[in-house]
């Protein structure tokens, strides 16, 4: 959902038997701007053989082991000096993104991207599609779209692209004939008289044109397209054949879902929208079936939950990251375990998109009030748990944006010349004051940058499928600003003990309880992966509740700065 012209929407754990001591290697990846970390990570981790007793939940779904990274076209990079982003500014800026290259760690280490709307449109943000088979002359044309495919799965990026179907553009033929009273006059909603009801956050969704009121949720300029008309289900299922088939794209990120079909008053998750749904999962399936839907349904957990039964291979956690980002700047980490363990018993294991913010909403570095060290711990949070990671462009160094939405939405920061590095000419809009000293050229050079430390978290997720596909088993904390968790991948018997400092108060130790118990009592001696220290020990000891047993794990002489990670490997 989106806000347009001034109209907003309202929007098991792991196992682990060992009968001798075994060691652990670490990572201490410190938000403090002390720490040293390294530039390079080792290049293939050891792998741990640990007895289990549990199998991985998450299914084998390639999305699961990907971090995502959306871009607005328009705001990424300009290629022609025409002042507007574009697809070859893209390809361009890929080796960034990715260079391809496993033992290199310059680049930021994604696996998946999701374009903005690339489709021809009358608007700067592209919401409103005039022809949903072509790319936006602005951004390029069909052809850079397919280069930008097949550099981008050369570097083992998955692309997947925003489809806007709930609405076209009033731009759009099939609209023009609609008024017109054309063969496709029942393609859009239309009365003689207009209903006697609002939109579902009290707008204006019946608009007048030629003595007659047709339907728009958002906004007049975006009219509803009739999806009771099995003549545009068809057309659109023929766009989304085209665009797979032809093209090649590996996904869609599907708009607006919950609005698909009214039922009279009713605008919002309906019966007939989940039927339908249902049916286009069953042609999505057959077309391909590891072609990928993520859905935006800007609603609380239990909303979404049925979109994911079938219909869309998973949605956006907003409640969940509305949860981070509270939780972090309130130092209590109990509201986000609390929002994890619903969220993990409500979906599909790792089955839902996680995210900070997006081009909808004001940036995290601005709800985190420009504050390095917690844009660091949600960074952190966000990489270290299940799900599916989603990074908005630039929130990777920190960009800076309140509504309107053209103003999370700037030019992405290259450097320190002119416009940021993002354009030769007049850029589309103006640049953030602060492109001068926090753009990508400043933060690759500075090992204490927000840049390095997501390129550090997303190497781990990438390297090690743990912190990836692995299960999630929480650990609780008599402290509540400490965040402690284990990750299992058991077909790799790779396990990590995470532990996320959620306040300004440095960490000596840390004690948990394990209430299943299945870490085996013992003294782990571990290992520093950046500084090869094997001084810090991990004690579990067990005990007797009723007819179960309970691990307590110390950390004893724990160096945890404010809003810093320890992340451990346990061998």
């Amino acid at each position: 959902m989106r806000q347009y012209f001034g109209v907003k929407q309202n929007i098991g754990f792991l196992s682990v038997v060992c009968s001798s001591i075994f060691w652990m290697m670490i990572l201490f990846i410190s938000c403090d701007s002390g720490s040293n970390p390294l530039d390079q990570l080792p290049e293939k981790p050891m792998i741990a053989k640990v007895d289990t007793k549990t199998s991985n939940d998450i299914p084998d779904n390639w999305w699961n082991q990907r971090v995502f990274y959306e871009i607005f076209v328009r705001s990424f990079y300009d290629s022609d000096g025409d002042g507007i982003g574009d697809i070859q500014g893209i390809i361009q800026k890929l080796d960034y993104l990715n260079d391809g290259n496993p033992n290199t760690f310059h680049d930021l280490g994604i696996t998946g991207i999701w374009l903005m709307p690339t489709f021809p449109s009358p608007s700067y943000h592209g919401y409103d599609v005039t022809n949903y088979r072509e790319i936006n002359p602005q951004y390029g044309t069909i052809d850079d779209f397919k280069e930008l495919l097949a550099e981008a799965h050369q570097r083992g990026i998955k692309i997947i692209i925003d489809f806007v179907g709930n609405h076209s553009s009033d731009q759009h033929p099939w609209f023009r004939n609609s008024i017109s009273n054309g063969d496709k006059r029942d393609w859009y909603l239309w009365r003689d008289t207009k209903p006697n009801f609002n939109g579902p956050w009290g707008q204006n969704v019946w608009h007048k044109r030629n003595n007659r009121f047709y339907y728009g949720v958002f906004w007049h300029g975006m009219p509803d397209l009739n999806y009771n008309n099995p003549a545009v289900t068809q057309e659109i299922k023929e766009i989304v054949r085209f665009w797979v088939e032809d093209i090649g794209v590996d996904g869609f990120r599907i708009d607006a879902v919950k609005h698909w079909i009214e039922e009279g008053s009713l605008q919002e998750n309906s019966n007939t929208t989940l039927k339908w749904w249902k049916d286009f999962y069953r042609f999505q399936k057959a077309l391909d079936s590891e072609l990928m839907t993520v859905g935006e349904v800007w609603s609380d957990t239990n909303s979404i939950i049925p979109y994911t039964e079938e219909r869309l291979d998973y949605c956006f956690e907003f409640d969940l990251a509305g949860a981070i980002i509270n939780g972090v700047n309130r130092e209590n980490a109990l509201t986000i375990q609390s929002k994890i363990r619903s969220v993990s018993k409500a979906y599909v294991a790792g089955q839902y998109g996680v995210f900070l913010s997006n081009h909808d909403q004001n940036r995290s570095f601005e709800t985190f009030n420009k504050n390095i060290l917690k844009a660091k711990m949600a960074a952190s949070i966000l990489l270290t748990i299940q799900g599916v990671p989603y990074v908005y462009y630039g929130e990777e160094i920190g960009m800076l944006g309140v509504k309107p939405d053209e103003d999370i939405r700037k030019p992405m920061q290259w450097s320190s010349e002119a416009n940021g590095g993002f354009t030769t000419g007049v850029p589309w809009r103006q640049l953030n004051s602060d492109y001068t000293v926090k753009n990508v050229s400043v933060q690759q050079d500075d090992h204490r940058s927000l840049l390095k430390h997501y390129q550090k978290l997303i190497s781990l997720r990438n390297r090690h499928s743990a912190l990836s596909i692995g299960d999630y088993r929480e650990l609780k904390s008599q402290d509540q600003s400490v965040l402690a968790f284990i990750r299992k991948d058991e077909v790799s018997n790779q396990t990590f003990l995470v532990v996320h400092n959620i306040s300004t108060r440095k960490k000596t130790s840390v004690s948990l309880t394990d209430e299943m118990a299945f870490l085996a009592q013992g003294t782990y001696r571990t290992s520093d992966l950046l500084s090869n220290d094997e001084n810090l020990l991990v004690a579990v000891n067990e005990s007797s509740s009723g007819n179960s047993a309970i691990s307590h794990i110390k950390i004893p002489d724990l160096d945890l700065g404010p809003y810093a990670s320890f992340i451990t490997e346990i061998k």
